[in-house]
């Protein structure tokens, strides 16, 4: 079984990675139901009723990449295009007839009764984004070089370059050392 990489450090983010790379995909954790729900599980977000799965992807795939196009723009330092945001808007504000306020941490936060389905998640993912937006911190939301990626860097310094070390950090080190020793 592969393992599912969660780098984003933000739900949302995490659900945009749900394609191995771009802008051509070798997977996709939204292809099946199947893959729909391990992805869920691990992102510790499990989807409980599995009823009308299959119908959902095609929803659940244009949430993502929606939320791509949101904050995609964000780490070159430009405004996401007006039709994302709206898009974006629409799905919270719908998951929201379905949500109560819960105290958490602090705070209070959204939840989405049981049974847990793909749309309690689409809900989740959106209200996730809303809360990037308007929290941030917006600077500190990069796209990796090697496969875009994007991620908060919650790195102390702030300088946090790949998606993950072990994956695309270490292909770009070695092609760099690579690059250096065979260069005259």
């Amino acid at each position: 079984m592969i393992d599912v990489e969660l780098v984003g450090n933000a739900l949302c983010l995490d659900f945009t990675n749900t394609v191995n790379s771009r802008p051509v995909a070798r997977r996709d954790w939204l292809a099946t139901p199947e893959e729909a729900v391990t992805w869920a599980h691990a992102a510790g977000h499990p989807i409980e009723r599995r009823t009308g799965l299959a119908a959902a992807l095609p929803e659940a795939r244009d949430l993502r990449e929606t939320v791509f196009r949101v904050f995609r723009p964000l780490t070159d330092g430009d405004d996401p295009p007006r039709a994302d945001l709206d898009a974006l808007t629409a799905t919270y504000a719908g998951g929201l007839a379905h949500a109560r306020f819960e105290h958490d941490e602090g705070r209070f936060r959204f939840v989405w009764p049981a049974p847990r389905t793909v749309g309690t998640l689409l809900r989740e993912v959106a209200a996730s984004a809303v809360d990037l937006l308007a929290r941030g911190p917006l600077e500190r939301i990069h796209a990796c070089p090697s496969c875009y990626w994007l991620f908060l860097d919650t790195s102390k310094n702030g300088r946090r370059r790949w998606c993950s070390m072990t994956t695309c950090g270490s292909r770009d080190k070695a092609r760099r050392y690579y690059a250096a020793r065979t260069s005259p």
